[in-house]
């Protein structure tokens, strides 16, 4: 799960102040598959796992498959500014 945050489709999670491990996902909706639901997974810290985490992002267009990576990193990027304690 590591790669996922280096290499893969998870790699917007790939930061210098944690090292975090991910999976990602989507799922195509309905006939026409306009929209997909995604998701990422994953945990932190990678060498000493101490919190996991799960976002899913419903219904967005079938041309955005980074939604919940996108949202995932905001939240990465505000708790290294306002909770850091949580990445030691």
């Amino acid at each position: 799960m590591r790669l996922g945050a280096i290499e893969g489709t998870g790699k917007a999670l790939n930061f210098p102040f944690v090292e975090i491990a991910t999976k990602t996902g989507t799922a195509e909706l309905g006939v026409e598959k306009t929209n997909v639901n995604s998701w990422v997974t994953g945990f932190f810290p990678y060498n000493n796992p101490r919190y996991a985490f799960a976002v899913v992002m419903e219904k967005g267009s079938v041309h955005n498959l980074i939604g919940a990576v996108a949202a995932m990193k905001e939240v990465f990027e505000w708790m290294n500014v306002n909770t850091p304690e949580y990445f030691k």
